[in-house]
Order: C-alpha cells, then sequence, then structure tokens
C-alpha cells in the first residue's frame, strides 16, 4: 500500500464517519478522538488485531507526517525519507517518526496523544537544524552495555530499548557531566548533571511545564519497578526527545538549559549524597 492509497483510506474512513480531515492543524484533535475508538477496540495480542493495528498506524502516521509538512514542516525543510524500511520525517538529523506515533496511540491509548506529538514535532521544526556539538557515551544500565561515541542519528535504537520496556534506565555521558533518564511508553523522568572543574556539580531535573505547579503524583514503570515521582517531573516521550536532541546539540550546559524546562534540583541532592546538611 502506497502514501497515496493510505491517504484514501483515511479520507473514506473520516467520511464514513462524518469527520473532517483536512490536513490542517485543528484535524490532529479530530484524528485523536477517531484513534481513540481504534484503541478500545483493537486487540494487537491476537494475530488479527496486531495485522489491524500496524496497517492502521501506518495510514493514520501517514496522515499525521503530511499535515505536519503541509501546515508548517514542509517550509522548515523537512522530508519524508526512510529509515530502514520505516517511513520518517527528516531534515539532515533531525528525525521524526509519525507512524511510531501512531502505532502507540493505537496501542496504549491517550498516552500517546496525537496533540503532544504534534506540538513537539513544530517546536522541532523551529530549532535550527541539527548539527551535533558533543562527544556522547552511551550507557543501558541494566544490560551493562557500554558505547562510545554514539552519533546523534544512531540514538534512537537505545531510545527505544527504554520506551518498550527492554532496559530500565539510560545515560548519556559526555566530557563535563551527563543525561540520564528512565520510564516507559510515554512516561518519563529526566535528569541532568554538569561536573565543573574544581570537582563541585550542579543537578537539574527536566519538567513539564504545564504541570510545573501541580501536586499531585503520576506512577512512572520501568521495566523492573515503578515509582511515585511528582507530575512536573514526568515528561512525555517526544519531551525526552527534546531533550536528547538539544543535550547532542549544545556544547554548553548553560544553553541546554535555555532550550529545556528544568528545575535546579542541585540543594536537594547533595543533601541525599551527604554532602551538606
Amino acid at each position: 500500500m502506497n502514501f497515496e492509497e493510505m491517504e484514501q483510506l483515511i479520507s473514506d474512513y473520516a467520511k464514513a464517519h462524518h469527520a473532517m480531515l483536512d490536513y490542517t492543524a485543528q484535524s490532529i484533535e479530530v484524528l485523536d478522538e477517531i484513534m481513540e475508538t481504534f484503541h478500545e477496540s483493537v486487540n494487537p495480542c491476537s494475530e488479527e488485531g496486531d495485522e489491524i493495528l500496524a496497517e492502521w498506524a501506518a495510514c493514520f502516521g501517514v496522515y499525521i507526517g503530511e499535515t505536519l509538512l503541509c501546515v508548517h514542516l514542509s517550509e522548515k525543510g523537512f522530508a519524508w525519507a526512510l529509515n530502514g524500511e520505516t517511513p520518517m520525517l527528516q531534515r539532515g538529523n533531525d528525525r521524526l517518526y509519525p507512524i511510531f506515533q501512531a502505532y502507540s496511540r493505537i496501542k496504549y491509548g491517550c498516552a500517546f496523544d496525537i496533540g503532544t506529538f504534534y506540538q513537539m514535532a513544530v517546536w522541532t521544526a523551529d530549532q535550527a537544524p541539527f548539527s551535533a556539538e558533543r562527544v556522547v557515551d552511551v550507557e543501558l544500565v541494566e544490560a551493562g552495555h557500554h558505547e562510545k561515541n554514539v552519533l546523534y542519528e544512531d540514538i534512537e535504537t537505545f531510545l527505544l530499548a527504554v520506551v518498550n520496556g527492554e532496559e530500565e534506565c539510560m545515560i548519556l555521558r559526555s566530557e563535563d557531566g551527563f543525561l540520564q533518564f528512565f520510564g516507559m511508553n510515554d512516561k518519563f523522568v529526566a535528569e541532568m548533571q554538569v561536573n565543573f572543574p574544581d570537582g563541585d556539580f550542579r543537578t537539574y531535573s527536566i519538567i513539564n511545564q504545564e504541570r510545573e505547579q501541580a501536586m499531585d503524583k503520576i506512577t512512572v514503570h520501568t521495566m523492573l519497578d515503578k515509582s511515585e515521582v511528582p507530575a512536573r517531573e514526568v515528561i512525555s516521550l517526544e519531551m525526552l526527545r527534546a531533550a536528547v536532541r538539544a543535550y547532542y546539540s549544545n556544547v554548553y550546559y548553560e544553553s541546554f538549559l535555555k532550550q529545556i524546562p528544568h528545575m535546579d534540583t542541585t540543594e536537594w541532592t547533595k543533601r541525599y549524597m551527604g554532602l551538606i546538611k
């Protein structure tokens, strides 16, 4: 099935259900509602359900990608490309995966809402074209896997090991510290540590600005455990991807912090480590 056939299938489905899908930003909300009905009805555990899931994820993902291109991303230099056999939106080393997002939306539900993905894709497009500045080594904690100088274009494979629950925690190490995170599906906790030449350090938690004032806690699962985490410290997969991108592209931590919502946790960390009272 080619792109044109997928688009026609989505168009026919929308007409049959009296929904307006016209490749506008407003239609993304309509699409998300349609995908919720698929989430409620498709059983991915069955062979038939998995086939339906994959087929419709491709169709919905193509619509999401085409809408992004029409509304904003094409003028910013993005176009369809292939990562192996998987279509993606690419501009240089910047990559977006609307079909993967659509698959996760149908399989896991509203935790992977399309609106958040759309907003983060627009944010990515508005940034300067990606240029890696840091040399980054990757550590997968549970697997005990260490790999030096991992290129940004190869980071997605490691990232998905955590997303899919195959790995507990991932650490991106650089000369002046690290960015680490844990979680699954669309709920993650990420923090950055900056090490200074005099032996001192500072730590920062990446936060969800929309829930910065929230007092409730959210359960974050990993392959081995679960944690109750303040809502403001729980970020989505697309927010995590944005943080990883910014970490690679900003060699100075001050530049990273200007791009990514955060809070300073240095005092709490030092107290927890017994370094201050």
